[in-house]
């Protein structure tokens, strides 16, 4: 049977926090989002919390979450809050996870980064694949994805998307010409763009120019970010699997 925390929704997300990084959730800098912070709030004030959890389940799907790491995660919630929830809150989660993964992109771009959706990256790999196979060529020898990932630990509000923001300028100067740049996660964006000669020194170049932006403003400032050249799978459907590595 779970605890009731009645102290507040500040210790309830810290309490949570602790123990879901610690047990249920893959990726600890994802963890936090405003409907996080909804959710609590919404069982402090011991009233309805149907919306806050079908917000969060939402959320969780558009950051690419599994539904069964979401479910974990409320699980964890669960044993600290009070029991009556416990139904509610899986089946809220649910529901609004169900709902983002089955409705159509609402753009194809992000309006704070500029960067494009998962959805519209996965469009334009698509098309590279086909081009290969009608040309005979192999996709993972013309292109390839260079990942970019953001300490965004411990980070709330403004502070957690002002990084991204920033880094999204830095990507468009160093990855012009036409290159397709996506972000596939709070944390993490890509550019799918073409193997030559300079790619590797244009990913260098990338990690420096980003470390720089970042150190700039103290309220973006955060640890080096980490910049790889990722390479492109043989085939289109592994390509998904790797996207959806990636975005976590």
């Amino acid at each position: 049977m779970g605890r009731p925390v009645t102290s507040g929704s500040s210790e309830l997300h810290d309490e949570w926090r602790l123990r879901t990084t610690s047990l249920a959730w893959t990726f600890p800098a994802d963890w936090e989002d405003p409907a996080v912070e909804a959710l609590c709030e919404a069982i402090d004030e011991g009233g309805n919390i149907w919306p806050a959890a079908e917000r969060l389940g939402r959320a969780r799907a558009a950051a690419g979450v599994s539904l069964a790491e979401a479910l974990a995660d409320i699980d964890v919630l669960a044993t600290i809050t009070d029991p009556r929830y416990t139904e509610s809150l899986r089946r809220a989660v649910s529901l609004g996870w169900a709902d983002r993964v089955t409705a159509p992109p609402a753009a194809v771009s992000d309006p704070l980064t500029g960067l494009v959706t998962p959805e519209y990256l996965k469009v334009r790999l698509a098309e590279i694949y086909r081009a290969a196979e009608v040309e005979g060529g192999a996709v993972p020898d013309s292109s390839a994805l260079v990942v970019v990932r953001l300490d965004l630990t411990d980070r709330t509000g403004w502070q957690r998307v002002l990084p991204m923001i920033l880094s999204a300028d830095v990507m468009r100067s160093v990855f012009d010409g036409g290159r397709t740049l996506a972000q596939l996660g709070p944390s993490v964006a890509v550019v799918l763009t073409d193997r030559d000669a300079v790619l590797a020194r244009r990913a260098r170049l990338l990690a420096t120019m980003i470390g720089s932006q970042l150190a700039v403003d103290p309220a973006a400032s955060i640890p080096d970010p980490q910049v790889w050249i990722e390479n492109l799978p043989p085939t289109y459907n592994s390509a998904l699997d790797l996207l959806g590595e990636l975005g976590r």
